[in-house]
């Protein structure tokens, strides 16, 4: 970990750390699970190591004993009965205070995150402030939606991706619509969801209402997707354990909300500054080490911009910084977990003739789950990374002949919640604008800019 304020460079950054030393030389906190207002102890613990340094313990949780999962959803079920009869306004009440609390405590959350998840602090800062404004535009939304319907019981299941502000989001969507929560975080990060559950207690919010269960072997993830009591299901997040949720067999009553995250490819074709336009696609591929929801991993070029754009591609990977995240001076930090990062590297090793670009080397002092971000070119038609997101720090550069090949190629891509284009062709804008049928699209920017899509959306939740 970095002495402050050595690597710091901003009084932002001085105060930010001061909050991650305060945290990690605090005591170790035991986290159980919660179902009913009960704190659930197995006595079978497992302790969460933080990704940015595998000696660093942060918390000693609770791994739930077989049925944890069964009774969560019967107490959320339980709770639903008078929850979902109070008004709308007197639901509502209960969060607030959530937004000025996560300002005046920002720089803390984003601590919290940067050890659980670690990233670096400008995506820490934007977790807590995209929670802000979620919940915000939810309070709003909640005094003029009037008389509706609640469905019941919602699953809200989330890996490392969005460990804040996706999560959080979509369980007081849920909570303020008259329905009560099962939440379901990663075992890699479940420390923010945790942080919230707290604060809800603080606020006296029903027992019941929100249950909180974190299982180290996820068997319960499963048991929780296929309860046939849940009526409503959100998915947030990449890895098997979320993608498995794409292929459920569920009824026609449940409601899904799919935030998993995809391939967010964009178009570049004769951009008005290809400086630019690379400097985005890199922060759209490679900011939190391609693991955010809207990480950028493919870009579809025409021959007439590859040879620009791969020469102004090599020149700026070769000087992004993998690093300790608490660093002002670091570009990324880690992967998440050893497992990724062993993924990335038998990866990396077999694409070797096809990588056009990379990050600089990663100090031999940092864990193995740091890596150098690459990117690559010319692979064949039928390889994976031309059609689906891996999770990794790998952007797919592919080259076609035309416009029309370009839209062909997406029309071929997994998008999942976003894609984006960079041009200054205003015609072809409104082409991509016409066409392409995403969540959210980013359009001479970064994709670093976009916010959870779905989640915050309080007319989700209900009938």
């Amino acid at each position: 970990m970095a002495d402050a304020p050595d690597f710091q460079t901003t009084e932002e950054g001085r105060q930010y750390e001061n909050e991650i030393m305060a945290f990690l030389s605090g005591e170790k906190k035991d986290y159980p699970n919660y179902f009913g207002g009960l704190k659930i102890a197995s006595g079978h613990e497992f302790n969460i190591y933080s990704p940015i340094d595998p000696t660093i313990q942060y918390g000693i949780f609770q791994e739930p004993e077989s049925g944890t999962m069964t009774e969560a959803v019967s107490a959320a079920l339980k709770a639903y009965e008078s929850w979902c009869i109070k008004p709308i306004e007197e639901r509502a009440r209960y969060f607030q205070a959530l937004p000025g609390v996560f300002r005046a405590k920002r720089l803390n959350y984003a601590a919290a995150i940067t050890v659980s998840s670690g990233m670096v602090r400008e995506d820490a800062l934007a977790e807590v402030d995209a929670a802000i404004e979620a919940i915000e535009k939810i309070l709003e939304d909640a005094k003029t939606v009037g008389r509706r319907r609640s469905i019941g019981v919602w699953a809200i299941i989330s890996a490392h991706n969005s460990p804040f502000a996706s999560p959080i989001a979509s369980a007081v969507a849920a909570m303020v619509a008259g329905n009560t929560v099962v939440m379901n975080p990663s075992k890699y990060c479940p420390m923010p969801a945790h942080m919230f559950y707290n604060l809800m207690e603080k606020y006296q919010l029903p027992d019941g209402v929100l249950n909180l269960i974190v299982d180290r072997k996820e068997y319960s993830t499963e048991e929780l997707a296929n309860d046939m009591r849940v009526m409503g299901l959100v998915a947030t997040g990449s890895g098997e354990r979320l993608e498995d949720l794409m292929f459920l067999q569920v009824d026609d009553e449940m409601k899904f909300i799919n935030e998993i995250k995809g391939m967010n490819p964009a178009l570049v074709y004769r951009p008005s500054d290809m400086k630019a336009t690379v400097k985005n696609i890199i922060d759209s591929a490679f900011s939190y080490t391609g693991q955010r929801l809207y990480s950028c991993s493919k870009v579809i070029i025409t021959r007439d911009d590859q040879a620009k754009f791969t020469e102004v591609l090599a020149e700026y990977m070769k000087d992004l910084r993998v690093d300790d995240p608490v660093n002002d001076t670091t570009y990324t930090g880690p992967l998440i977990n050893m497992e990724n990062a062993e993924k990335f590297k038998n990866k990396a090793m077999e694409l070797l003739p096809y990588t056009i670009a990379k990050a600089s080397p990663v100090s031999k002092d940092l864990p193995e789950n740091y890596v150098s971000p690459i990117a690559v070119t010319g692979l064949d038609f039928d390889d994976d990374l031309n059609f689906m997101d891996s999770g990794l720090p790998i952007l797919n550069v592919c080259v076609v002949d035309s416009v029309d090949a370009m839209f062909e190629a997406l029309e071929d891509t997994e998008c999942g919640l976003s894609a984006g284009i960079f041009t200054k062709d205003s015609k072809l804008i409104d082409r991509f604008n016409s066409e392409v049928d995403v969540p959210l699209k980013y359009i001479n920017e970064s994709s670093r800019k976009l916010k959870p899509a779905y989640v915050a959306v309080l007319e989700n939740y209900f009938k």
